[in-house]
C-alpha cells in the first residue's frame, strides 16, 4: 500500500498547491477587471467539465478492460500544465475560459482515478485515515501557497503570471509519483476486500449494464439528494476575496487564508478521533450549523476577528467534507462500478456547486454582498432535510 499512499498524497498535494481560489478570484476581478456576473459565468462554464469528465472517466475505468490508468493520469497532468500556461497569458474572457477548462478537466481526471482507487482499497479501519492523509496533503499545500501568494499578488499582474507558470511546471513534476504507481496493487487489494467472492477478473465478466443496475436503489438516491442539498446555494468566496483584498490588503487576505487552512488541517486531524466518540452523523450536524454561523459572521469581519472567523470556517468545512466523503466512500462500495458510482455522486454535487458561481455573481449585482451571505447561510441548513434518510450504521 505504500506506493498507493505516496500516489494519493502526491496528487492531492499538487492539487492543494495549485487550487488556492483567492489568487484567481483577485486576478479576474482586480487585475483583469471582469464584472462579477462575467466571472461567475466563466467559472461556471469552465467548471462544467468537472461534472462531465468525472463520470465518463469513471465509467471507462470500471467498464473498459484496456483502460490505462497511468496514461489517463499523464493526460490529466498535461492538461493541468497547459491550462495554467494559457491562464498566465489570457487577457480575454474566451482565453481565460479555455485555460480554466483545461485545468478543471485535469482535476476531474486526477480526482476520479485517485478517488476510485481510494474507494476500492479502503476499509472501515483505514477509510478515515486515507481521507485524512490526502486532505491533509491537499490543504497543507494550499496553506503554503496562501502564505507565499499573500505577499506577492499585491505587486500586480506580473506576480500572478509567475505563480501560474510555477503551477504549470509543478504539474509536469507530478509525473514522478505516476511512474511509481502500479495498478496491480489496487486490483489485489480490491480482490481481498470483496465480500461476495468475486475477484477483479470475475467482476469484469459481469455485463456492465448489470453492474450499473446496482445503482438503482433508495440508499444511493438519498446519497445523491444529500450531495445536491449540501452543495446548493450562492458562492460567496469568489466575490468576497477581491473585496477583502481591496478593503484590507493582499497580506491580510493571504494571512486569513493560511489560518483557514490551519483550521482545516486541525479539523482533518480531529475528525477520525471525534468520529469514534460521537459518530459521523453528529459530526455532520455540528459542522453544518457551524458553517452557516461562520458564513453570516463574515459580514462583520475585521482585522481583529478575521483570524477567528476563517479558522472556524476551515474547521467546520473539514468536518462536513470528511463526513460527506466518508458516507460516500461507504455507500459507493459497489462491486464492479465503485469508481463510476463515486464519480457520479461527486459530479452531481459539483454540478450544483458550480451553479452557485453565476448565481452568486447575479445576486451580488442585484442585492449586494450582505444578502448574498444571508442567503448562503440559510442554504447551509438544507442537508437536514435528508440526513435522517441516510443509514449511518454502514458508515
Amino acid at each position: 500500500m505504500l506506493r498507493l499512499y505516496i500516489l494519493f498524497a502526491a496528487i492531492y498535494l499538487i492539487e492543494g498547491i495549485t487550487e488556492v481560489p483567492f489568487i484567481l478570484n483577485v486576478y479576474l476581478r482586480n487585475v483583469l477587471e471582469f464584472e462579477p456576473s462575467r466571472i461567475g459565468n466563466i467559472l461556471f462554464l469552465g467548471g462544467i467539465w468537472f461534472v462531465v469528465v468525472k463520470p465518463v472517466v469513471g465509467l471507462l475505468a470500471d467498464g473498459w478492460r484496456r483502460f490505462n490508468t497511468r496514461l489517463a493520469l499523464v493526460i490529466g497532468l498535461a492538461c493541468s500544465a497547459g491550462g495554467w500556461a494559457i491562464i498566465a497569458n489570457a487577457n480575454s474572457p474566451q482565453a481565460m475560459l479555455i485555460g480554466i477548462s483545461l485545468k478543471i478537466m485535469a482535476i476531474a481526471v486526477l480526482d476520479v482515478l485517485i478517488d476510485g482507487m481510494i474507494v476500492a482499497t479502503s476499509t472501515a479501519r483505514n477509510r478515515s485515515f486515507i481521507q485524512s492523509l490526502v486532505y491533509g496533503c491537499r490543504f497543507g499545500g494550499a496553506m503554503l501557497t496562501a502564505e507565499v501568494a499573500g505577499g506577492m499578488i499585491g505587486d500586480g499582474a506580473a506576480a500572478f503570471v509567475q505563480i501560474y507558470y510555477f503551477y504549470s511546471l509543478l504539474a509536469l513534476a507530478a509525473l514522478l509519483p505516476v511512474l511509481l504507481f502500479r495498478r496491480e496493487e489496487v486490483e489485489s487489494r480490491q480482490s481481498l476486500e470483496s465480500k461476495g467472492g468475486l475477484d477483479v477478473t470475475q467482476q469484469d465478466d459481469v455485463p456492465l449494464g448489470q453492474r450499473l443496475r446496482q445503482l438503482v436503489n433508495p440508499a444511493f438516491g438519498w446519497l445523491l439528494a444529500l450531495y445536491v442539498l449540501y452543495n446548493f446555494g450562492p458562492d460567496t468566496s469568489t466575490f468576497f476575496d477581491p473585496i477583502l483584498e481591496e478593503r484590507f490588503s493582499s497580506q491580510f487576505l493571504g494571512r486569513i487564508n493560511v489560518i483557514y487552512y490551519l483550521g482545516t488541517l486541525a479539523g482533518i486531524l480531529l475528525f477520525p478521533l471525534l468520529r469514534l466518540r460521537v459518530g459521523v452523523k453528529t459530526m455532520f450536524f455540528v459542522s453544518l450549523i457551524g458553517w452557516s454561523l461562520v458564513e453570516i459572521s463574515c459580514l462583520w469581519i475585521s482585522e481583529a476577528n478575521g483570524a477567528l472567523i476563517y479558522c472556524s470556517a476551515g474547521l467546520f468545512n473539514a468536518f462536513s467534507e470528511l463526513a460527506l466523503l466518508t458516507v460516500a466512500a461507504a455507500m459507493c462500495k459497489i462491486r464492479g462500478i465503485q469508481t463510476f458510482a463515486f464519480a457520479s455522486a461527486l459530479s452531481v454535487g459539483n454540478l450544483i456547486f458550480e451553479t452557485g458561481k453565476p448565481l452568486g455573481g447575479c445576486l451580488l449585482e442585484a442585492v449586494g454582498i450582505e444578502w448574498l451571505f444571508v442567503i448562503s447561510a440559510l442554504c447551509g441548513f438544507l442537508p437536514f432535510l435528508v440526513l435522517h434518510r441516510i443509514d449511518f450504521r454502514k458508515v
